[in-house]
């Protein structure tokens, strides 16, 4: 008897990371963007945040919104998530977010195009979402720039993942929208529709 008392709590000290709907403050807890970080990540797959700073990124960019445009500068990106499959410790993905000067032109051909903020567009490893943050005086309206990169040695291509990789973006565009406290963000709930192309 004593010994089996001894094993207790092994199968549970042996479960590492965390599930797809609770990494990074659980940004990705809607079904659409669970579905999305696993078609990334892979089914079930446990994940590590060690190296993402959500509460950062939402105190730098707050402070971004009461400095003077007349001090603006470019920011480097804040690593809001950065994820690594915990069994292996490959990588999967880096979300950051800066605030941007300007919303680029956005007309690349090598680019999808999404119907969500100012500019949203995914690409082979690459989905970004540019979108505005109005907040109350004495803050002013800002653009942020809310970018993913998929790492190279995570293999998950296939027809959709152009379309997983935006609505990632856009979910975790949504979660620090959120608790900044952001208004008029143009962003959309779940599964991002694709861009009207201009005539």
């Amino acid at each position: 008897m004593a010994a089996t008392g001894c094993t207790t709590g092994t199968d549970d000290a042996a479960v590492v990371g965390q599930a797809a709907t609770e990494v990074c403050g659980g940004f990705a807890r809607e079904r659409s963007a669970a579905s999305a970080l696993e078609a990334i990540a892979g089914k079930g797959v446990r994940l590590t945040a060690d190296r993402s700073e959500p509460d950062r990124v939402v105190s730098d960019l707050r402070k971004a919104a009461r400095t003077t445009q007349s001090g603006k500068a470019r920011m480097a990106g804040i690593p809001f998530c950065t994820l690594e499959a915990a069994e292996d410790e490959k990588n999967v993905l880096d979300v950051t977010l800066h605030e941007a000067l300007a919303v680029p032109a956005g007309d690349a051909d090598s680019v999808t195009a999404y119907a969500t903020g100012r500019l949203a567009t995914s690409s082979d490893l690459f989905a970004s979402v540019y979108f505005t943050c109005r907040l109350t005086a004495p803050a002013h309206a800002i653009v942020l720039d809310d970018e993913l990169e998929r790492a190279d040695e995570n293999e998950a291509d296939h027809p959709g993942i152009r379309d997983a990789q935006i609505t990632l973006a856009n979910a975790a565009a949504r979660h620090v929208a959120a608790e900044l406290g952001c208004t008029d963000t143009g962003l959309v709930e779940g599964v991002p529709g694709k861009a009207k192309e201009r005539s």
